[in-house]
């Protein structure tokens, strides 16, 4: 009897080391908010038509989500990680990202002092910096929030590439941010200096399509009050052999610029967006897109605010400008409301030189987020 409570001693003993050694982090963000929206949509007779909606939603502030992150010491230096994310879809319960059980992520790497490695669904290095210049933190009122809605996120087709942008709340164009089948290298601080490298293998290849891919990659720039981040991503959709001739991609180019000032902080974000081979010979003209905010703290309480614009030759103009204030009821908890309005001029779904104003698109909205 008492060896065996010896061995159980020692065993006990053993797992408290190799527990030591390694560790799962749950953890999660609750957003929910009551938000009013009204827009002009393209009705399917092709007549512009006022829509208004008002309705619980999801995410507000920042998506929806619950996690684990694992860390596994394994010596000299190194770990093993892992991170298991999935998106909620707060107002119905449902997980987000298109039904995905961890559609924000799902990966494992290493880590070191080398920096660190992983293979799986990543975030994109471009969207890692995307919002290093946005003041409003890429809120639903952030005008500059390129997914704040329907998005421009494919260019299999021509009416793909233009179509969707009729029906959107939001000022930039699009991108796709997080990528299956993908390897991702993130490296440590030097001096202020960081980077990041991600490819993105489409396992989509068949004899009559050449398989779609993607290069995202950063580099930032951090030194006290002063960020400064590049970043720079291509979406190369599959390609019919045949029928839209070259390789379609949509590309993005950002260069971002944040400075704290103590009694505000200001950020500056300049985009560069290019659909690329949409169409046997055609390309679309690049979208020069741009954005300035600012936020002031008041002790529990953060005003920001913002004004973006993205204008083309074949897309044509859009604006916005959103306005929102935090305020801190905790470490944990945080209480918003903020509004939003955009004004988009895009081209008709056609290659013809046919310009059509779809009118205002405007959001309100209150609400709550939680993190634990």
């Amino acid at each position: 009897m008492k060896k065996t409570l010896i061995a159980l001693a020692a065993f006990g003993a053993m797992a408290g080391v190799a527990h030591a050694q390694s560790t799962v982090t749950l953890y999660g963000l609750l957003d929910g908010n009551i938000q009013s929206y009204k827009s002009n949509i393209v009705a399917p007779n092709g007549t512009i038509q006022s829509f208004t909606q008002t309705k619980i939603d999801s995410g507000g502030l920042n998506g929806s989500r619950w996690g684990l992150r694992i860390n596994e010491d394994i010596g000299g230096g190194m770990a093993v990680v892992g991170n298991l994310e999935s998106g909620i879809n707060l107002d119905n319960g449902s997980s987000a990202q298109g039904g995905l059980l961890f559609g924000r992520r799902a990966n494992v790497g290493i880590s070191s002092g080398f920096g660190t490695l992983t293979l799986g669904r990543n975030s994109s290095s471009y969207d890692d910096v995307s919002g290093d210049h946005a003041m409003m933190i890429q809120s639903v009122f952030d005008p500059s929030n390129t997914n704040n809605g329907p998005a421009v996120t494919s260019v299999t087709t021509p009416a793909a590439a233009l179509g969707t942008l009729l029906n959107r709340n939001t000022t930039w164009v699009g991108y796709n941010t997080r990528f299956n089948n993908s390897i991702k290298y993130v490296s440590p601080s030097f001096s202020g200096f960081s980077g990041s490298l991600m490819y993105g293998f489409g396992e989509d290849k068949t004899l009559n399509n050449s398989a779609s891919k993607t290069v995202s990659a950063n580099l930032k720039f951090a030194n006290g009050p002063l960020l400064v981040s590049g970043g720079y991503q291509s979406e190369t959709a599959v390609n019919s052999v045949g029928t839209l001739g070259g390789k379609p991609a949509l590309e993005n180019t950002l260069l971002s610029v944040a400075y704290d000032l103590g009694v505000a902080k200001v950020g500056a974000g300049f985009n560069r967006a290019k659909f690329k081979d949409i169409a046997p010979g055609r390309s679309l003209n690049a979208q020069k897109e741009w954005n300035l905010s600012v936020a002031v703290p008041l002790g529990a309480t953060t005003l920001s605010a913002g004004y973006a614009q993205s204008k083309g030759d074949d897309l044509g103009k859009s604006s916005g400008f959103g306005i929102q204030a935090l305020y801190s009821l905790s470490k944990r908890s945080t209480l918003y409301a903020g509004a939003q309005s955009t004004k988009n001029f895009d081209r008709l779904a056609t290659f013809a030189p046919v310009g059509s104003s779809i009118g205002r698109t405007q959001t309100y909205g209150l609400g709550l987020r939680h993190t634990f």
